[in-house]
């Protein structure tokens, strides 16, 4: 049996969820050998070919990683569709973060992962984190994207102050306000800067 495509998969784990090994090839079947693969979070698609006396081919196509998506202690892969996924290379992913503090997202993701975060999530979550410090202000010195299920996504700045972006709609908007807004206080005190509804900016202290 041969296995072709994995890096976030053992090939043991890859033949384990085909259901084909030990199995004689007369009783097996591809269709579901391939099910079980692309039940598995890391597996974008896969392709089974069966062939006598006893051989077998599994051509795995597994999902591209944009990042890395902390729940609690554990630090899961996501791809640009919203899929967390473990994997067993360490360096399969781009070393850009994102907590997510949000219970929900932990009770999808489980214990195999799955499709658990809004796609544009994704995309505004890593926008932010891939901000260099200093960026938006000086005192951005260690720039630290989180989930929370009052603000959504929050851009915090490693110092005293944060800005809340809540979710992805009108994202570009939000991050335009908050560049401008913060462009011209670039030594204000301040606690939190709130962009959640880009028609209105609320920030502390006044």
């Amino acid at each position: 049996m041969s296995v072709t495509g994995t890096r976030h998969l053992t090939q043991d784990a890859a033949i384990a969820a085909t259901g084909l090994a030990g199995r004689p090839i007369l009783t097996a079947s591809a269709a579901d050998a391939r099910r079980g693969l692309v039940a598995l979070a890391a597996v974008r698609d896969a392709r089974v070919i069966l062939a006598l006396p006893d051989a077998a081919r599994i051509e795995i196509t597994e999902r591209e990683a944009v990042g890395r998506w902390l729940l609690g202690g554990v630090e899961w892969y996501v791809d640009a569709e919203g899929v967390l996924f473990g994997s067993v290379d360490p360096g399969a992913a781009p070393a850009v973060r994102v907590s997510d503090d949000r219970e929900t997202t932990k009770s999808c993701a489980g214990r195999g992962g799955g499709r658990c975060i809004d796609p544009a999530l994704v995309d505004a979550a890593f926008r932010l984190a891939r901000l260099a410090p200093g960026e938006l202000r000086a005192d951005a010195t260690r720039p630290d994207v989180r989930l929370d299920l009052v603000n959504g996504l929050v851009l915090r700045s490693g110092g005293s102050w944060e800005v809340r972006f809540g979710g992805p709609e009108r994202f570009n908007e939000k991050l335009s306000l908050a560049r401008k807004f913060l462009s011209d206080n670039p030594t204000r005190r301040l606690d939190y800067v709130d962009v959640r509804s880009p028609d209105r900016i609320v920030f502390s202290p006044q």
